[in-house]
Formats: C-alpha cells, structure tokens, sequence
C-alpha cells in the first residue's frame, strides 16, 4: 500500500512578521489552525521546526495534537524534511508551510491523486499558478526527496526545499494541478501584518473557517487582482500529465494579443520568448518578469 506522509514546515523566525506562525487567527495560533483544518486528511503529519529554542512552542503545540515533530537546522529545511521522513518512512512526501493555513484538505487529495495518477517525481498546483497564494501544495516522491537532501548544495535549495527537484526536469517527471480559472494573483498567506489582518478578517466572516472549502473562502474574500477593462494581463498555460511550462497568454477583455514563455535552459535558467503584437511586448515581459519573481524554478532569467 502507498504511503504519503504530509510534512508541514514551521518556525518562529520571520524578518517581516516574527513569530508567525504562532499569532492567532479565529482564536486559534496560525499553526493550529491550519492543522485543525487538515485532521480529515487520512495522512500521516508531521510538523519540521527548527532546534532552536525560541520554536519549542511549535512543538508542543504539535504534540498537544498527537502530532509528530522533527526538528533540525534553522537554516536547512530541505534536511529537516529529511530528517522528517527518516522517523517516518514513507513512498511520497506532501509539503506544506504554516504560513498558508487556509489551505484545503480536498485540493490536497486532489495533488495526490494527480501525482500518483501521472506517476510524477513531483506535483504541486505552483508551477503553473492558477489557485490562490496561500493554497500551495506539493507533492514528491520520497526517494526523489532523498536525492535533493543529498545532492542539493545551493543555499535557496536547502531553504526552499524542492527547487533542486523541479529545476531538473530532464531528469524528474513534474506535473501541474490548476483550476481550470485564473486565480493565481489572489493572495491569501501571510507575510505581513496587513496579510494577516485580511485573514483575520476572511476568517471571521466564514460560517466554519475550519470546515470551510476554497470556495468558501473566495466567496468571502472575493477577486481583488482581478484585470480592468482594457488592462494587459498573463494568463497562464496549464497542461494535463507530466511535463513542463512556463507559457502564458497576453490578453486584454479576454482575448489573447500575443504570448510569452520561458524556455527553460537548465539548471535554473530560462530564456524570455514574446510572439505577438509590437507595442505590447514591452508590458508583456515586465508582467512575465513579475510573475517569475517568486518562482524558485527559474533563478536566472535571460531576456
């Protein structure tokens, strides 16, 4: 039988709202929260903090729950999740941070299934973002987890811990999850005191916030990144099975100008590629950078 371990990654230490994870949102500590909302997962969790004194409250918030907790370096959570995995040997590893803890157990099925239906090395509904910042779900392999932790010497890979996977995708089989809409602007995580003020205030007009699907939550929190009349925008490609993209659509009211992709080179490069109408590609690359900013995929983009 599959087993699937879910490791959620928590810790004290933030340079723009310290001790996060342990604030409160509906009356519970982030992190409380979120592990409240995944209790009818029928997975294996375990929560990976650090070993530094000031994330002892992380653990005995876990085990208060029955949870298990792995703790290691501050700074290597990639071997934190190694360490995680030792404890408890599994055939498949989903990772989760405490700073999205409007994340949904249903999505979190979803990635399963899709990464043990495709026969994936790696399956996360990011790598092309069509959901909500804040619903992140990957999905890995185990063994593919333990060639990172042992190969892996850049400092954003032992940070980040899966970069080293799905910048390979000539050696590892990647898969995307979306949503079939374009969702991928919202913002529903927590870095910020204004983030976490925005929850809170989501939260507290949820019927159950613990209950609560996704699209619950949207229908409180509504679209606010959603494009104007007449406004440029990506829409980005998404692909069924194993494979591997950055493309997107240049699109105003709906119809598509033109497109732009990044042609992945290897290790971590990519190329910036615009087809479409002249005095739109100036917007459109700018819009492309923007996006790939945050994407752990890419760290070094050619234009």
């Amino acid at each position: 039988m599959t087993k699937v371990t879910c490791v959620v990654q928590a810790r004290t230490g933030s340079t723009r709202l310290p001790g996060k994870v342990l604030l409160d949102l509906g009356g519970r500590a982030l992190l409380d929260f979120l592990l409240a909302r995944l209790a009818p997962l029928d997975l294996a969790i375990v929560v990976a903090t650090s070993d530094r004194p000031a994330d002892d409250p992380i653990e005995q918030l876990a085990r208060a729950r029955g949870i298990a907790v792995a703790r290691g370096d501050e700074h290597d959570v990639l071997g934190r999740f190694g360490l995680a995995i030792d404890a408890h040997p599994c055939d498949h590893v989903v990772r989760l941070t405490a700073d999205s803890p409007l994340v949904d157990p249903s999505m979190v099925s979803a990635a399963v299934a899709h990464h043990l239906d495709t026969g994936a090395d790696y399956t996360s509904n990011t790598l092309a973002r069509t959901y909500p910042d804040g619903l992140d779900v990957e999905v890995i392999r185990a063994s593919v987890l333990a060639e990172a932790q042992a190969e892996a010497t850049d400092p954003d890979e032992r940070e980040h811990v899966t970069p080293f996977v799905y910048r390979h995708p000539e050696r590892f089989a990647l898969a995307a999850l979306c949503s079939g809409e374009q969702l991928g602007t919202e913002r529903w995580t927590v870095d910020t005191p204004d983030d976490l003020e925005r929850l809170r205030t989501i939260v507290d007009r949820l019927a159950d916030p613990i209950t609560a699907g996704w699209r619950d939550v949207l229908a409180i929190a509504g679209r606010l990144a959603a494009p104007g009349p007449g406004e440029l925008w990506l829409r980005p490609e998404c692909w069924s099975g194993v494979s591997f993209r950055r493309r997107w659509d240049v699109v105003i009211d709906d119809a598509a100008a033109g497109s732009v992709e990044a042609v992945l080179l290897g290790s971590g490069a990519a190329e910036l590629r615009y087809e479409g109408r002249d005095d739109l590609e100036d917007e459109a690359r700018r819009l492309a950078r923007e996006a790939l900013r945050a994407d752990k995929q890419i760290s070094t983009l050619l234009t």
